[in-house]
């Protein structure tokens, strides 16, 4: 089972899962009550149920309150009763370097009875960027760090913008993968989609510039 958010890291970390020959059939979506949640992504967390659908996948949805420390034992207590975890051996995370969430989500692995799968523990962050970018289409639904503008707010991380987006990153200090929450994505195009991708037909632009923050908010998709 994979905890999942329709992002970049969550997905891409089910592709490296089934590379090392681990099979993730079910995914998790954790629905936090507050924004500013310091362990689940929420803007447009609902798509991630219609990726599970791409991808041939079950989905189970639950919710939490968002508030730190809490969130994460609501978590634990609403899927223990709902959830069979002797079937699973895993419980995949795309965690890249948060130390914060990484130990989190080990202790809730092991109170479940299996173990923690991060396989871009560690990764080379601008490495893996360039990885993600390679094989999925990524648009930014987020922006949460000085340095980081409206301008990227719904555009796509392509080869062609990388170099300035890693440039910025280094100039102001931002994670390139957005791991202290600095930007959000949303996978569009992926292999395990099965030659269908996503096209956003309808979209919110929501910026605050003294707050250094804005979201794109995707009110409708289409299946192409």
């Amino acid at each position: 089972m994979a905890l999942y958010t329709g992002g970049k890291d969550s997905h891409y970390a089910i592709i490296e899962s089934l590379r090392k020959g681990v099979i993730v059939g079910d995914v998790l979506i954790v629905n936090s009550l507050r924004p500013d949640s310091w362990m689940f992504h929420t803007i447009n967390i609902e798509l991630a149920k219609l990726h599970a659908k791409l991808m041939g996948m079950n989905y189970l949805s639950t919710e939490v309150s968002g508030i730190k420390e809490a969130e994460v034992r609501e978590l634990a207590e609403a899927i223990k009763d709902r959830i069979d975890f002797s079937k699973y051996d895993y419980l995949v995370t795309g965690a890249v370097a948060s130390r914060y969430q990484k130990a989190r989500v080990d202790a809730l692995a092991e109170e479940l009875g299996i173990k923690h799968l991060a396989p871009l523990w560690g990764r080379n962050q601008e490495a893996l960027l360039a990885e993600e970018i390679n094989e999925l289409g990524i648009i930014v639904t987020a922006v949460q760090a000085y340095g980081l503008g409206q301008e990227w707010l719904g555009k796509l991380l392509s080869k062609e913008v990388v170099k300035e987006f890693l440039n910025l990153c280094r100039r102001y200090g931002i994670s390139p993968v957005g791991e202290g929450g600095e930007y959000e994505t949303l996978v569009l195009r992926s292999p395990l989609f099965r030659g269908k991708g996503l096209m956003i037909r309808k979209a919110e632009l929501l910026y605050y510039p003294k707050q250094f923050w804005g979201v794109y908010e995707v009110k409708d998709v289409s299946i192409y």
